[in-house]
């Protein structure tokens, strides 16, 4: 039987730079990956922080991917695009917020945040954008997996 706490957890990391290094997006639950693993992290591994923040859902190539793979992406990319807000201070990131920082520290490997974030509020970024056509049925049907 599926949980109703639908929270996410993102952990995501910059080297010494502000340049991408990784991220993963799991559920708070099961600890289940939210898709296939990190969908981004080979696209976007590398770019400087604030050329992440700046990719757009309105430009951003899909390829063939069917209309469930498109609402994961734009999930993985808000979602991270948060994360970078928060960990730069362009995002508030308490309790009540989108995001939910839980902890950073910066070791051997860069900068690492640690957050919770409201899968609600993602789902309304993805609406808003207009990129895919059913998300309100594919958010629900992917909350309960």
């Amino acid at each position: 039987m599926p949980c109703s706490d639908v929270t996410e957890v993102l952990a995501l990391r910059l080297d010494e730079s502000e340049h991408f290094l990784s991220y993963s997006l799991h559920k708070r639950t099961c600890g289940r990956s939210v898709g296939a693993g990190p969908l981004l992290e080979a696209r976007i591994r590398g770019m400087p922080a604030d050329a992440v923040l700046a990719l757009d859902a309105g430009t951003w190539e899909f390829g063939d991917a069917d209309e469930v793979q498109q609402f994961l992406e734009l999930k993985h990319l808000f979602a991270v695009q948060s994360g970078l807000r928060a960990l730069l201070g362009l995002e508030p990131a308490g309790a009540d917020d989108a995001i939910s920082t839980s902890r950073v520290a910066y070791d051997e490997e860069g900068l690492l945040l640690e957050a919770e974030l409201a899968v609600d509020i993602l789902t309304e970024r993805i609406a808003a954008c207009g990129r895919c056509k059913g998300c309100g049925s594919i958010a629900k049907m992917l909350a309960t997996q």
